[in-house]
């Protein structure tokens, strides 16, 4: 990965200021509080987990992360985290982002979306930027003391 890439997912995460204890749901809840709007998780049929594990559709009053039915916990964590990864960096804001990104996804009809879900590869600067921050955030829950009790859960 590009050197240029890793520093900016580094700012990125440096500048949420997380506590030091930290979970999935503490951190949707700060992010919640640093954008000013309410984020829902669903989990989607419409995503096959093959090429495409999750997607970020920012609306006027909500964020919605839809991801891909997982069969671990970790999994389900990760593509969750790398579309808060995508918030966390502006993503919608990208110049480069195509008809593939966010920012397409504004207006579309859920039969569209499905449609343009179904086709496509995500190989670029913007993902593997995401997928480096939604790394480092699983580092943090990961390494957050309230987390290394909880082990047990992910081998259920």
């Amino acid at each position: 990965m590009n050197k240029q890439l890793q520093e900016t997912a580094l700012d990125a995460f440096k500048r949420l200021r997380l506590p030091a204890r930290v979970t999935l749901d503490s951190l949707i809840e700060h992010l919640q509080v640093l954008r000013g709007r309410r984020i829902v998780i669903i989990e989607s049929a419409h995503l096959t987990g093959s090429k495409i594990c999750g997607l970020w559709i920012p609306r006027e009053q909500v964020d919605v992360v839809y991801h891909a039915a997982a069969k671990g916990l970790l999994h389900r964590r990760q593509m969750i985290l790398h579309e808060l990864a995508h918030m966390i960096l502006r993503h919608d804001e990208a110049e480069d982002a195509t008809w593939q990104g966010i920012r397409v996804f504004r207006e579309l009809s859920g039969e569209v979306v499905a449609k343009a879900l179904a086709r496509g590869d995500f190989r670029s600067d913007l993902e593997a930027t995401a997928e480096y921050l939604a790394d480092l955030l699983a580092a943090a829950i990961r390494e957050s003391s309230q987390e290394i009790y909880s082990y047990e859960a992910y081998f259920e």
